[in-house]
């Protein structure tokens, strides 16, 4: 691509502040919001399981998820360190 377009540069933008835990919580466990009581009693009343089928059911989502993350340069990109679980910078 470099050879077809040399003066393309890569932008980055900053992540809005409300973005940030959103990822961490989905690069964690899988979802991007957190599975409560309230949640599990509305999935049951509307004839579903419980818990959804995310990496809250299938823990071995989680690394699979890091994985993509890691192989796509996602991390780097918005600048997060994926072993702590932080932004290397704010």
């Amino acid at each position: 691509m470099k050879e077809l377009y040399p003066w393309r540069k890569a932008v980055k933008i900053p992540l809005p502040p409300a973005v940030k835990p959103q990822l961490i919580r989905h690069f964690t466990i899988g979802l991007l919001y957190p599975v409560t009581d309230e949640l599990r009693e509305a999935r049951e009343k509307a004839g579903l399981d419980p818990v959804p089928p995310t990496a809250h059911r299938y823990r071995d989502a989680v690394d699979d998820i890091q994985k993509i993350v890691r192989a796509i340069g996602v991390d780097r990109n918005v600048g997060l360190d994926l072993d702590r679980m932080e932004y290397k910078y704010k």
